[in-house]
């Protein structure tokens, strides 16, 4: 099955898990109103069948979020349409910098 590129944010600090990438992903699904036709996003719904340890193509780009170089330095976030995923991000970020003092 080849599917089209989607774009999702990470929702996981590279500090905290650095073999891994976490995705925050709601599955996409209705019915169609004319039919009554169940329907379940392509990408969400193929992701929800996978198993556990499963591989799936996938790249990383650049983030866009840059935070102060003083991890003291507060960070306002505001993500509009970028949902929880960045947030989550974000606070494993600063907590393993705690962390490491």
């Amino acid at each position: 099955l080849t599917l089209k590129p989607r774009s999702y944010s990470i929702a996981s600090s590279p500090l905290m898990h650095p073999e891994v990438i976490q995705l925050c992903v709601v599955q996409v699904d209705w019915t169609v109103e004319s039919t009554k036709e169940f329907r379940i996003g392509e990408a969400t719904g193929y992701m929800k069948v996978q198993q556990p340890g499963a591989q799936i193509m996938c790249a990383v780009r650049q983030s866009a979020i840059v935070l102060p170089k003083d991890p003291k330095d507060p960070v306002l976030m505001a993500g509009m349409g970028t949902g929880l995923a960045p947030w989550r991000a974000v606070t494993q970020e600063r907590v393993m910098q705690k962390r490491q003092g």
